[in-house]
């Protein structure tokens, strides 16, 4: 087994039963650093990136995986990082979400996630107070990439 593969699998059963998550598992092309991205329903404590960096380091130390030398980082994903699982989106109900589509790409006020996509309110420019805006559906089968639009107000 390679050993991003046994790195998702460690993961996998140290989040199991938990409300924690895998993100990601990212090797640099040319750096040596191996970045392991996890998430939680509501966050997760640096403890928890702790235990599960330890965890895969002690299967690692163990097993010979004829490897170069790596640097293991085990985090959340940064506010700029794009969502990639489903179960990321629901704690940022509220928020403006960019979508790319495989029609292009709109600014959404996330407002609900759905078994198989989300409901948002288009942000198109300046409305008018009383103007309503009908609320848009993309399914998650039509996102190509999805980012938290940050607001420093």
């Amino acid at each position: 087994m390679a050993l991003i593969d046994t790195i998702k699998s460690i993961v996998e059963t140290e989040v199991e039963n938990t409300p924690y998550f895998l993100v990601d598992v990212v090797q640099g092309e040319r750096s040596k650093k191996i970045q392991v991205l996890l998430d939680g329903d509501e966050g997760i404590p640096i403890s928890q990136c702790s235990r599960i960096s330890r965890a895969i380091s002690k299967v690692v130390d163990e097993d010979d995986f004829e490897a170069d030398p790596f640097i293991l980082e085990v985090s959340s994903p940064g506010a700029d990082m794009p969502l990639k699982n489903q179960r990321q989106y629901p704690k940022h109900i509220g928020r403006k979400l960019e979508i790319e589509t495989h029609q292009g790409v709109q600014t959404i006020k996330l407002l609900e996630v759905r078994e198989a996509g989300l409901l948002g309110e288009p942000q198109v420019g300046k409305k008018k107070k009383k103007e309503e805006v009908e609320p848009v559906e993309i399914p998650f089968s039509e996102i190509v990439k999805s980012t938290v639009v940050l607001s420093f107000k």
